[in-house]
């Protein structure tokens, strides 16, 4: 344990243990990443979240958690795993760059099959998924870069279906569309690859079935603000925020690892 510790990081930490410990005993799984438990934490709506005072360590009042409470929380996600009242490795991070996981077995006589996302939060929960069914992983951060799609071209079989998983935003709604995009600009001369782009969450579709909550999203482009709102228009979405693919955590029964196995043992074609 390092480092100094107030009574407000001691009680603000607990808070932290006590909503993890129920995620854990609602949804039956030990590690999600910092989004989820935020997005459980707003869901469930308990009067439970301490408001520290003037004095050290003083609680003045509990009240339910709100979504403007979030920009602290990996601060003390951070101090609850120092302070060892969670796991170290509970709460999963973003792991910059871009990071390949290749199955040890792959399966033959049928189409390759990709997962791609911009979470590498993820990794840990899905990778296992992905080995189960010989699917390669992908995790970039933001939009892939070239390097990443050369060396897509350099592995894939002549069918390859990529399956892409990122958030409902102004950038994320779009990550398969600019993906495909970019692997049409680069594919080598002469390739026979047939590469097939589909996105399987989060869609406006998937917000609506399970109740996902919309909230405040990071400021972007104008071109992407529009481009959104004309997305979302169908819907009757608010383009002003955005849903998180760390929801599926918390709405999907047995959370993203549970939906991206399902989906895999299923015909991809379909999706």
């Amino acid at each position: 344990m390092n480092g100094v510790y107030t009574e407000t990081d001691r009680t603000k930490s607990w808070w932290v243990a006590k909503v993890y410990n129920d995620f854990v005993n609602e949804l039956g799984r030990s590690r999600t990443t910092q989004r989820a438990l935020f997005l459980y934490a707003l869901k469930r709506n308990s009067s439970d979240y301490p408001i520290c005072g003037g004095f050290v360590g003083e609680i003045r009042i509990t009240r339910p958690y709100h979504e403007c409470d979030g920009e602290k929380l990996p601060k003390w996600i951070r101090k609850a795993k120092e302070l060892g009242f969670i796991p170290m490795d509970a709460i999963l991070d973003e792991i910059p760059g871009e990071i390949i996981f290749s199955p040890q077995k792959l399966k033959r006589g049928q189409d390759s099959v990709e997962v791609w996302l911009n979470k590498s939060s993820f990794n840990p929960l899905l990778h296992p998924v992905c080995e189960t069914h010989g699917v390669t992983l992908v995790s970039v951060s933001g939009r892939a870069s070239d390097e990443a799609i050369k060396a897509l071209y350099q592995r894939c079989s002549s069918r390859t279906i990529i399956l892409c998983l990122s958030d409902l935003s102004p950038s994320g709604a779009f990550f398969d569309a600019d993906l495909y995009t970019n692997i049409e600009r680069l594919k080598p001369s002469g390739s026979n690859a047939q590469i097939f782009v589909k996105r399987i969450a989060l869609k406006p579709e998937q917000v609506l079935e399970l109740k996902i909550p919309m909230v405040a999203g990071r400021a972007e482009s104008k071109e992407d603000r529009d481009r959104f709102k004309r997305y979302l228009k169908p819907y009757g979405l608010d383009p002003s925020k955005i849903a998180e693919l760390d929801a599926l955590e918390v709405y999907y029964r047995g959370g993203i690892a549970a939906f991206l196995d399902e989906i895999l043992s299923t015909n991809v074609k379909s999706y």
